[in-house]
């Protein structure tokens, strides 16, 4: 996100201050990119970048930061590039297409399973950012909400 949010900023041809970390290696060819190692390196930066016009990007640089270039580099590094490594098999498409189906239905059961299996629980909800006391609302909350409470069950003992 942050990679992508730098390049975004660069392509619209503003100044970028990013921490000099090998994440941002890529971006350190472009002449709008400001980086600092330390704490006073990010102010100097900073004031630096706020004092200056943004240096216009050649058709070159601005490819660069194209998602066509960026999908260049990803099948290059995965070296996707190069075409098949091994020749096709003679495998109906249809056999190779049901399977994947009925994966992705399983993939997508199994999860959907696993979902409702930590969400039932306070705990793991809260865990993972939810409001706390929501998994069972209170008749006030569902008036807030506009939902419909369920009927509570309480076990007397």
């Amino acid at each position: 996100v942050v990679c992508t949010t730098i390049a975004e900023a660069l392509a619209m041809g503003k100044i970028v201050v990013c921490a000099n970390h090998p994440s941002n290696e890529f971006f350190k060819q472009f002449p709008n990119c400001r980086m600092y190692n330390d704490g006073q390196g990010f102010v100097t930066a900073t004031q630096k970048a706020l004092s200056e016009n943004p240096a216009p990007l050649t058709d070159a640089q601005r490819h660069e930061l194209s998602w066509e270039a960026a999908a260049e580099r990803f099948l290059k590094v995965a070296e996707l590039d190069r075409g098949p490594i091994r020749p096709p098999t003679e495998e109906p498409l249809e056999k190779c297409g049901s399977l994947s189906l009925n994966m992705k239905k399983r993939l997508e059961e199994t999860s959907a399973l696993i979902h409702n299996a930590l969400m039932g629980s306070e705990l793991t909800r809260r865990a993972f950012g939810a409001v706390p006391q929501t998994l069972r609302p209170d008749e006030e909350l569902c008036r807030e909400i506009g939902s419909s409470c369920p009927k509570r069950r309480y076990c007397e003992g």
